[in-house]
């Protein structure tokens, strides 16, 4: 007897895994990013960057990344420092990969 599993996929698991696989390959160069994100929010950043109390990890990757990675924990900390949503975030990298520079 075989069973086909993939029926007993509900649409909400279906939906997270092909959200899960679009932010595995969402992939900007800094420039790419800084330029979606703006002058106010990019201050922000360079301000963060420029801050001995702040995380030097956090402060390197600012300052120093040629590449932002969606799936990136760094990445995760720097939209929690910005107060970025997670659905902000997915649409910063969408729009910043379609940057041509």
């Amino acid at each position: 007897m075989n069973i086909d599993f993939t029926r007993l996929i509900t649409p909400e698991a279906r939906a997270a895994a092909a959200l899960a696989e679009r932010r595995a390959g969402m992939v900007c160069s800094r420039l790419q990013g800084r330029l979606v994100l703006g002058p106010d929010v990019v201050a922000r950043l360079d301000a963060i960057a420029a801050d001995p109390a702040e995380a030097w990890g956090l402060r390197e990757t600012i300052a120093n990344a040629t590449e932002w990675h969606r799936n990136s924990q760094t990445m995760a900390a720097l939209a929690w420092v910005l107060g970025i949503t997670d659905e902000q975030m997915d649409a910063l990298f969408e729009a910043a990969m379609q940057v041509v520079v």
